[in-house]
């Protein structure tokens, strides 16, 4: 009753060890030390039930003897079945050889268990009950087997499993940064242009454009390669994009930054370009530059847990033809891609138009 009561102790222990779901929040947390956390549960539950089975029923010292005949037996059965049986056959799809050897492991460790183990305890309870002995030798080698074997697979499952999310992380990260990244040579051509033909112009301000522009490429060159930076940098990098818009248009445009909270700006960082990138829909949208009565305003401020930053652009009466001076940033589905990746369900995007005005506010709960 003892070994009974032990042997279902020690399945419902390994059905909880392989639940699916603890797996899975382990996987999620990409702990590569899974398999090992496995074998190490499996050897403790193993030699604990195997102790209290012997101490239960045979004396000391030949019980010693008997668990450290059966640990060095089991221990390189576990470890052919492991590392050697499950890689070499079953992963390549050779499963009567597989079966064939984990047979022959079977009877073989169980003959030698068999033969051997009578001669420690002759006097042993155990010893004396043939059915009870011959129930614990051909429980205790197949509950080796079978974990050895099941935790074999799983582990090719479970690699293959991390590999492909891993894989799957670093796809999205390289899109995304190839999409940060990008900067339209026709916004280069069409800025130098601009640039070129203020030179002729006693009035023109050809160094603050080539600061401008510079600035501009820094951000798109070495910051966004970044995983965060830091708010205020994204302001200035809106700043500049501003800028070289107002020097097309002779500083008509009216483009106003409402931005707070200056310590937050500079301590708190974020992904790069999301800011941006509602700037840039922005400037594209509102046809700024070829309305007279368009504007753009930019706030940004801590409310509470949040950072709020929000932008409000005028829409034209009629449709005009997207101003974005050959200039085509990271886009709104790259944006979303992001937030969704680094905040989770902790940011807010939403949209509204009243009153010809368009506003667009991103919350990043911190």
């Amino acid at each position: 009753m003892v070994l009974l009561i032990n042997i279902i102790i020690l399945l419902v222990a390994f059905r909880l060890l392989f639940e699916q779901k603890i797996i899975g929040s382990l996987m999620k947390k990409q702990w590569t030390n899974l398999i090992k956390l496995q074998h190490a549960l499996f050897f403790v539950i193993y030699t604990s039930f195997l102790v209290t089975s012997m101490l239960y029923f045979i004396e000391m010292p030949f019980a010693l003897y008997r668990i450290i005949f059966i640990m060095v037996i089991n221990t390189a059965l576990y470890i052919v079945c492991y590392a050697y049986l499950v890689p070499a056959y079953y992963q390549t799809n050779k499963y009567p050889e597989y079966l064939l050897y984990v047979l022959i492991l079977f009877i073989s460790t169980t003959l030698l268990r068999l033969i051997a183990e009578p001669e420690f305890s002759k006097r042993s309870v155990i010893a004396q009950d043939q059915t009870l002995f011959l129930i614990s030798v051909y429980s205790s080698q197949s509950i080796v087997i079978l974990v050895a074997s099941f935790l074999g697979i799983s582990r090719h499952k479970f690699l293959i499993e991390y590999d492909y999310h891993d894989l799957e992380i670093k796809k999205n990260e390289t899109d995304l940064n190839l999409m940060k990244s990008k900067i339209n040579p026709h916004f280069l051509l069409n800025t130098l242009n601009n640039i070129y033909a203020g030179s002729y112009n006693q009035h023109g301000n050809t160094t603050e454009a080539i600061l401008q522009l510079s600035q501009l490429l820094q951000y798109v060159i070495y910051e966004t390669d970044k995983k965060t930076i830091a708010i205020h940098k994204e302001f200035e990098m809106m700043k500049a994009l501003a800028g070289l818009y107002q020097l097309k248009y002779n500083n008509t445009l009216n483009i106003t930054f409402d931005l707070n909270d200056i310590e937050v700006q500079e301590q708190v960082e974020v992904p790069p370009s999301i800011y941006f990138t509602l700037f840039e829909n922005a400037l594209k949208h509102s046809a700024i530059g070829a309305d007279k009565e368009a504007y753009i305003t930019v706030h940004f401020n801590q409310v509470d847990n949040n950072l709020v930053f929000r932008i409000e652009n005028s829409l034209p009466e009629q449709a005009q033809p997207v101003n974005n001076n050959g200039y085509n940033g990271m886009g709104l589905t790259a944006l979303k891609k992001i937030l969704v990746t680094e905040y989770a369900e902790n940011y807010e995007l939403f949209d509204e138009l009243l009153n010809k005005t368009y506003f667009s506010t991103l919350k990043i709960k911190l």
